[in-house]
Parts: C-alpha cells; sequence; structure tokens
C-alpha cells in the first residue's frame, strides 16, 4: 500500500496561486560532496519557501551522477531531457528518458545521474524534507 502526505487547502502555511519565476532561481554547480562530475542544480522549492515539498531542476555532464543517498519520503524524478539512470543498491537500474517518471520509496538508498555518454536533465520532487547523503557512487 502506498500512502502520502498530501498538502490541503485549508494548511494555512501554504499561499496560493504564487509565482515563482525561474529567473528568480539561478542554476549553480552541484555539489562535490554530493555529486560525481559536474552540473548544474536549480532549487524551484526549498526550505525557505514552507512548503511541504522540494522541487530541484537537475542537470548532469555525461556520467554526472550524486552520490549514494536516501530520502524520509517519496522522491519522484521527471526526465526532461537526455538520458537519466536511477540505480538502486541491488543494481536494479531505471532509464529515464524525456517524460518518463521513477519512484523512488521513502529511505531507499539510490543515486541518479546521466547515462556515460550522454548528458541527463531530471526535475525532483522529494515528497519529503529530508535528504541523507551516503558514499561516492563512482
Amino acid at each position: 500500500m502506498v500512502t502520502a502526505r498530501v498538502a490541503t487547502l485549508s494548511d494555512s502555511r501554504i499561499k496560493l496561486m504564487r509565482l515563482i519565476e525561474s529567473s528568480s532561481r539561478s542554476p549553480s554547480p552541484v555539489d562535490p560532496d554530493n555529486f560525481v562530475l559536474s552540473g548544474t542544480f536549480q532549487r524551484l522549492l526549498g526550505p525557505d519557501d514552507d512548503m511541504p515539498v522540494r522541487l530541484y531542476r537537475v542537470y548532469f555532464d555525461p556520467g554526472g551522477r550524486t552520490n549514494w543517498h536516501r530520502h524520509d519520503d517519496f522522491q519522484l524524478l521527471l526526465g526532461l531531457s537526455g538520458t537519466c539512470s536511477v540505480v538502486d543498491r541491488s543494481g536494479h537500474e531505471l532509464t529515464l528518458g524525456v517524460g518518463d517518471l521513477a519512484m523512488i520509496g521513502p529511505d531507499e538508498e539510490h543515486w541518479h545521474g546521466a547515462a556515460p555518454n550522454t548528458h541527463g536533465e531530471h526535475l525532483a520532487i522529494n515528497l519529503g524534507l529530508t535528504t541523507i547523503w551516503l558514499e561516492s557512487s563512482a
């Protein structure tokens, strides 16, 4: 059974009909402590937005990827461009093309990034608020 927290309209923290312009959230280089190789990271909804989710646009150069990590709740990854891979500890691999959606369960250790010979870009939707970073995935 899958359960997820859902924000309701009565949640006083959420301000409806709010626009966050992409230009107000500049991409920055990925953190080398949590990523292998290079890419960019754009925080669209983060801790300062007082929302019950986190939303990130991540661009990986060819072969770039995250370190192993896990989240306290579900994570959804939506392929935006190129080809992305998502790998769990058992070695099971998902390949995301444009428009494909991967779902990762709470506390499932995994990494995600670009295929070796092409870039990858995805939208990461974290239903929880915490990411626990682990060792390198290289």
